[in-house]
């Protein structure tokens, strides 16, 4: 063995069950205490960390150097790299089209090598673990949090391309299949409070469980526990987080999942509203977790691994769970590939920032664009574009609209008239609105998630009354064909990024025919 539990001493074990995040683009204060004092032997990743490829590829590699110096075990790096909208890496390096734009080419080796080629670009900037694939089944058109971050709302289309895109990862990195059981059917954001699913084992079993059963089956190394409550599985209305019986009990010797159990973020509302950070990590070390994140504050982090040490010494966590939980941390360590701490940027620079793997990323998000319903758009002279500019719409995005819509209509198409629609239109906003469009002969009109930001669908039914050629375009959630019913002509861009912007501009421009193929059922 590479790495003796029997050598590491108790502060030792206790960080290699900690996964810590900071707010740095370089080693600070923050991230230098937790693996020198507290022996912490893993990092995440966000936005805040990653301003360019060479900067984090210097980070991760500084990182590593530290933890060999104080540990002598290299770190989990991770980080949550779904594609689409929920990417941390998003300049320089490719930019990946998401799960739902992928399923919606129809063609599940794209998914396979998506995950391929992010897991190539991920272990050359030095993280090794990667916290997707999404395998949540998203069948709840209100689903503020997963929507299109799901491949689909059939479970077993869910399956093939989740696996795919596991399988293309695993070439290079750890897949993380989240958010175990399922978080496809709530209409509450756990990042905001604690959800209820309370369907029975026969519901779960032909829904929620099939992708993960197919992910172990194939051998995904790692999954993440859902902050959400499932009384068919769970006991005392705990989060699955942490319920023994569902992680140790259910997914560990029922489903006889081998691999590495990894808490969803500690200090997300669901836990720390209803109990705290630091209680709840050992309690999910208790149920079963390998590794218990906690995103933010320095001060939670340090008070859990001391909790959790004090929690041993006074015996009311045995020495037995502990050594069981950290022995499968080390033994997935010890599968890493051997990393050059002295590389230099340049030797990985041409697989990073790669011309043919962002041909191919956009070529997916162009094979996506799906016409829906209605006739393809023929852009006339006396036209209106109404566009919504995104904005995050959950913790888990960092969208932040540097990518404008409109900016990018009135470079390329200036004689277009345009309009910017408010996320959640007034009924000020839609009177000026119906103004305008009614002196027009076509309007183009863009949504974002509007199943959720109901304004839009006001404006959208509205102006289906007016006797003008109407184009819908989902920036987003297709669940706006919910609500869409009078729209004739209606067509899906799955997500809102800079390349699915060029897409609408060929679309509008006439340059590409639609040929994805919706991956929801809408009728």
């Amino acid at each position: 063995m590479k790495y003796d539990i029997n050598k590491l001493s108790l502060e030792e074990k206790i960080g290699q069950l900690f996964m810590f995040g900071f707010d740095a683009t370089k080693i600070n204060g923050h991230a230098l205490k937790l693996i020198k004092d507290y022996k912490v032997g893993n990092v995440i990743l966000f936005a805040r960390n990653i301003k360019t490829p060479e900067q984090v590829f210097k980070l991760n590699q500084s990182l590593q150097k530290l933890a060999y110096q104080e540990i002598g075990i290299p770190l989990f790096i991770s980080i949550d790299q779904e594609g689409g909208m929920v990417s941390r890496i998003t300049s320089g390096a490719t930019f990946f089209p998401g799960a739902m734009t992928i399923a919606a080419t129809n063609d599940v080796n794209n998914a396979y090598l998506s995950g391929k080629y992010m897991g190539l670009e991920l272990i050359n900037l030095g993280i090794n673990m990667n916290f997707a694939p999404v395998l949540d089944v998203n069948n709840n058109p209100k689903n503020p949090v997963i929507g299109v971050r799901s491949f689909s709302d059939q479970p077993n289309m869910v399956a093939e391309y989740g696996v795919a895109f596991m399988e293309g990862l695993q070439e290079n990195v750890i897949a993380t299949g989240k958010h175990f059981p399922g978080h496809g059917d709530t209409h509450i954001d756990s990042h905001l409070a604690l959800p209820k699913v309370g369907y029975q084992m026969g519901r779960l079993n032909q829904v929620e469980l099939v992708p993960f059963k197919h992910a172990i089956q194939k051998g995904i190394k790692a999954i993440m526990s859902s902050h959400i409550d499932f009384p068919a599985l769970t006991e005392h209305g705990l989060p699955t987080t942490l319920s023994k019986k569902c992680m140790t009990g259910f997914l560990r010797e029922e489903l006889g999942f081998e691999g590495l159990i990894v808490t969803d973020g500690m200090q997300m509302k669901a836990i720390q509203d209803n109990y705290t950070t630091v209680g709840a990590s050992l309690m999910a070390i208790e149920a079963g977790a390998n590794m218990v994140c906690i995103c933010h504050s320095e001060e939670l982090q340090i008070k859990a691994t001391q909790y959790v040490k004090e929690s041993v010494l006074n015996q009311k966590l045995s020495e037995e769970i502990l050594n069981e939980r950290v022995a499968r941390v080390l033994k997935f360590k010890e599968e890493l590939n051997e990393i050059d701490l002295n590389q230099k940027y340049e030797a990985v620079q041409d697989i990073v920032e790669n011309d043919q793997t962002k041909e191919f990323s956009y070529q997916v998000v162009r094979n996506a664009l799906t016409l829906v319903k209605g006739h393809p758009l023929t852009l006339k002279k006396n036209a209106l574009f109404i566009g919504a500019l995104p904005i995050a719409t959950s913790i888990a995005d960092e969208s932040d609209g540097e990518h404008s819509i409109i900016k990018q209509i009135k470079q390329n198409l200036p004689t277009l008239a345009t309009y910017t629609l408010p996320i959640e239109p007034t009924e000020l906003d839609i009177e000026m609105i119906l103004h305008a469009a009614k002196k027009k002969e076509q309007v183009i009109l863009c949504t974002y998630n509007a199943n959720i930001f109901q304004g839009q669908i006001e404006l959208m039914n509205r102006l289906s009354e007016l006797n003008l050629d109407l184009h819908v375009i989902s920036m987003r959630n297709p669940y706006d064909l919910h609500y869409a019913k009078k729209i004739k002509n209606y067509v899906c861009l799955y997500e809102y990024t800079p390349n699915s912007l060029r897409v609408l501009l060929e679309y509008l421009k006439k340059e590409l025919v639609p040929k994805g193929i919706i991956p929801i059922a809408y009728e």
